[in-house]
């Protein structure tokens, strides 16, 4: 255990549970819970005086989510931690310094709003402009999928520079006060992440710029980074505790004169799917041992994770039958929905295997040696 462990232990109390149990009655996201988290010091021992995060102490609180088994409150979470992320790494100027204290002690929620009907992940055509105007910059378009928005301060907002080509992405900071804020949607799963479309058009002060047009794709890259860790960290702890409660199911419950866990077709299934749980906490704990931010692995992990989270969360709604199928009986039919938000929330399954393919490299020397004195194939 480390000082960040026992003070995470200590913040994440009966009032977080309460909080998130209310919160996924209500579907709205509890503000006052990010702001406890805060007064608790959970975002100020994380990132002190560091302007990279400790990867270990990340997946410390991804953990910490995890075990509440509410997509949308980890989620929650950890966007305003990845907003927090960019703003301590790029922030250059007063204002956006010190908008990053005030979002780490949550005297500021931060949200991020970057995807758009006609983009998706594809970020870097997005439609919505940030260009230079009256000594600061006008930021219009509409955004259709931001999350926190509703009680959120202010929204890292990913643009571009006027014109047709790609590669001008930008960054910018746009107090929530400023825009239109449509109702919340409701969603097939993590219900109380508040997530709604947003119209802007309104003017910022130069201060407020995160990232220069042509600079804004690499940052936002780092910041979604983080939030792929954070979700690969939850998931693990919500397969845990998952096949935890499914394997304590099936040594309770009997059927055809045997425990369920007597029966090997199922014994065998949740063994493989906790052995696979298990790699991916090695993974995460080697990811943090190595300690660097690297978008192939953070896109690696997340979709691993991901379509792992998506297996083991089916497999023990199957195990559960009609009770687990019962929401008046478990809550497990809503942990399969909110899994699914991870192959889609912070980006497709296939954008990040795109990412991975990109970072892949051939090995030519061991090619040429396999063919060496024969004639290599075309």
């Amino acid at each position: 255990m480390t000082a960040y462990d026992d003070l995470l232990d200590a913040a994440f109390d009966d009032r977080v549970r309460q909080w998130t149990e209310r919160a996924e009655r209500d579907e709205r996201f509890p503000r006052a819970l990010l702001e406890h988290l805060g007064a608790a010091g959970v975002f100020a021992h994380k990132w002190r005086e560091r302007k990279i995060t400790d990867l270990g102490e990340h997946f410390a609180l991804a953990g910490k989510l995890g075990e509440l088994n509410s997509a949308g409150i980890g989620v929650g979470v950890s966007l305003h931690d990845s907003a927090i992320a960019v703003l301590r790494r790029f922030g250059r100027t007063d204002f956006l310094r010190d908008l990053a204290e005030r979002a780490i002690r949550t005297e500021a929620v931060l949200c991020i709003a970057a995807s758009e009907e006609a983009g998706g992940s594809d970020l870097q055509h997005v439609g919505t402009v940030i260009e230079p105007h009256d000594g600061g910059y006008r930021v219009a378009g509409h955004k259709k999928y931001v999350s926190l928005s509703p009680i959120a301060d202010q929204i890292l907002v990913v643009g571009r520079a006027p014109g047709d080509g790609a590669g001008n992405v930008a960054l910018v900071m746009v107090p929530t006060a400023q825009v239109a804020i449509d109702p919340p949607y409701r969603k097939l799963g993590a219900g109380p992440l508040d997530t709604a479309a947003v119209t802007i058009d309104t003017w910022v002060p130069a201060e407020a710029l995160v990232a220069r047009a042509g600079t804004g794709l690499a940052v936002i890259s780092w910041g979604l980074a983080h939030e792929r860790y954070s979700v690969a960290g939850q998931i693990a702890t919500a397969c845990e505790s998952m096949l935890g409660i499914t394997l304590a199911r099936m040594v309770r419950r009997t059927q055809f004169g045997k425990r369920l866990y007597d029966h090997q077709a199922l014994r065998l299934r949740v063994a493989d799917l906790q052995a696979r749980t298990d790699l991916l906490r090695y993974a995460l704990a080697g990811v943090a041992a190595e300690g660097k931010i690297n978008l192939r692995t953070a896109a690696a992990l997340k979709v691993t994770a991901a379509q792992l989270g998506n297996e083991v969360a089916s497999e023990c709604l199957h195990i559960f039958g009609g009770s687990g199928y019962l929401e008046s009986e478990t809550p497990i039919g809503r942990w399969w929905r909110d899994m699914k938000l991870a192959r889609v929330g912070g980006g497709t399954d296939e954008v990040l295997w795109e990412l991975v393919a990109a970072a892949m490299q051939p090995d030519d020397e061991r090619y040429e040696a396999m063919y060496s004195g024969a004639v290599a194939p075309a």
